[in-house]
């Protein structure tokens, strides 16, 4: 990953209109700061800047892109983009301020967990705006709490869940040449890894094409984890022991809701080319809200009146208090449409979305990236058809389906032996590593007067003469080199 950051600081001016305040944050190749108009100060922006200089592919032009698209289709779960320019060393793009997001909240709280009204809340919120996303044609393939965040403290839009982040998107939907509808995009059959460890799904473990359910296992993961406090795998990084973990859903549904089974396994019948019933899913959640006799008037978490408003207060800053704040007011239920009452949902129901007719091809080719211009798109690298064999070996793939099930401790006992294997083998490497330095130590270098070098080792008892030589010669005077070395 490169090095090479905008090179932005605080008080400097960008594109001669915004005066950098502070920096929020910062990822390999790119900074975001919060800005001031130079002719308004009081009006504050959030500007995300990244690097010309590349080492890997940018990700700015897909974040302005998705960003667009969900502002033309008026979502109110994404931040409206103000500006985008270009500077010497790098690009920006200039959007809403937001407030913090729901990983930084959830760390502030004693608990290190949500209330289930909150919880309900983001997550309806959550499900709603990855729904916008797919429907534009993307998968954002990054969901995590850390992207998501709340409209400024004290404002109406505190409640309003924006997501964010969609420099790994990609695009699963295209213009068909043939009839110029739209088509699915052929899963690859080289796939890099793209998401978070901790909430990604197993499917993007193995490597495989994200869709559109495998950004809601991260949402489900999500909400495990709001109402829980951790996940059983959190913290640990061997990618073998997350997914036996992951497939292991004892110790996950243990204490929750049912409907949070029940949409675990409308996830798992569904495969890349699937469509997910978002009503479904938004409908078990909307049960738990019902049941439990929540209403859209209930204060969450970090607002006044909420569970944890002590850990919110308005803080002291240094930034001047003219900020000028977006005061509009959000109708928590209108946003939420609460229905009056439970609906009744089958196991039967949950099981029919992953019933699909439609043929699954494999692109063999790595990519089949599509070229496109700003009138649309222009036409996509040819991949290969897929052989007999590949289809066959497809079609056994994809009717692979998420089973709950406790996994065997031989597979276990396997993984463990794996990682006490590779700790035995660095502690070797180590050991081998010191000792050679030891025997480096008891070298003598001879400089002749033809400048080569020649080495030679000392003996034990030589050696041993030297050292003390030496320390008797050091006191009360200039310190001379030992008898055993001999100098030319």
């Amino acid at each position: 990953m490169t090095t090479n950051r905008p090179k932005i600081k605080v008080a400097s001016v960008i594109n001669r209109k915004y005066l950098a305040f502070r920096k929020l944050g910062e990822g390999g190749c790119g900074v975001i700061y919060e800005v001031a108009m130079v002719k308004c100060p009081g009006r504050r922006f959030a500007c995300k800047a990244e690097t010309t200089v590349f080492d890997e592919d940018p990700t700015l032009p897909m974040e302005h892109k998705i960003i667009s698209k969900l502002n033309e289709k008026n979502s109110i779960h994404c931040v409206e983009l103000i500006d985008k320019g270009q500077s010497d060393n790098y690009q920006f793009i200039v959007m809403t301020l937001l407030g913090p997001s729901l990983d930084a909240i959830r760390a502030t709280l004693p608990t290190n967990k949500f209330s289930t009204f909150s919880t309900l809340v983001m997550g309806i919120q959550a499900l709603d705006s990855i729904k916008e996303i797919h429907d534009i044609g993307f998968v954002h393939r990054d969901v995590k709490p850390a992207n998501f965040a709340i409209g400024a403290l004290g404002t109406p839009k505190q409640r309003l869940v924006h997501v964010l982040d969609f420099g790994i998107s990609r695009q699963y939907l295209v213009k068909d040449g043939e009839n110029g509808g739209l088509r699915i995009r052929k899963p690859r059959r080289i796939v890099p890894f793209r998401g978070t460890l901790r909430y990604c799904s197993v499917a993007a473990q193995e490597r495989k094409e994200q869709g559109r359910h495998d950004d809601l296992w991260s949402l489900f993961y999500m909400i495990v984890e709001f109402v829980k406090g951790s996940l059983p795998w959190t913290g640990i990084m061997e990618e073998e022991k997350v997914i036996v973990m992951k497939e292991d859903v004892t110790e996950l549904f243990n204490g929750l809701e049912s409907e949070c089974a029940m949409f675990a396994q409308h996830l798992s019948v569904l495969r890349y080319q699937t469509n997910p019933d978002y009503a479904l899913l938004r409908d078990l959640l909307m049960n738990i809200f019902v049941r439990r006799n929540f209403n859209a008037q209930m204060k969450v978490d970090w607002e006044k009146g909420g569970r944890y408003e002590s850990h919110f207060e308005k803080k002291t800053s240094t930034l001047p208090v003219v900020i000028e704040k977006d005061m509009t007011e959000v109708d928590l239920s209108k946003l939420l449409n609460v229905p009056q009452n439970e609906r009744n949902i089958t196991m039967e129901e949950i099981i029919a979305a992953g019933k699909t007719t439609e043929e699954e091809g494999l692109n063999t080719a790595q990519d089949d990236t599509i070229v496109e211009d700003e009138n649309g798109f222009l036409g996509k690298q040819e991949a290969k058809p897929a052989t007999p064999s590949a289809r066959s070996e497809t079609s056994k793939k994809v009717k692979r389906r998420y089973i709950a099930r406790t996994p065997s401790a031989h597979k276990i006992e396997q993984i463990e032996k794996n990682w006490k294997k590779k700790e035995e083998e660095a502690n070797k490497e180590k050991l081998l590593k010191n000792a050679r330095a030891a025997r480096r130590a008891k070298e003598d270098f001879i400089v002749p007067e033809d400048n080569t070098v020649q080495k030679r080792k000392l003996e034990s008892t030589q050696l041993s003469s030297a050292v003390s030589t030496k320390s008797t010669r050091s006191i009360g005077k200039k310190i001379l080199p030992p008898k055993s070395f001999e100098l030319h």
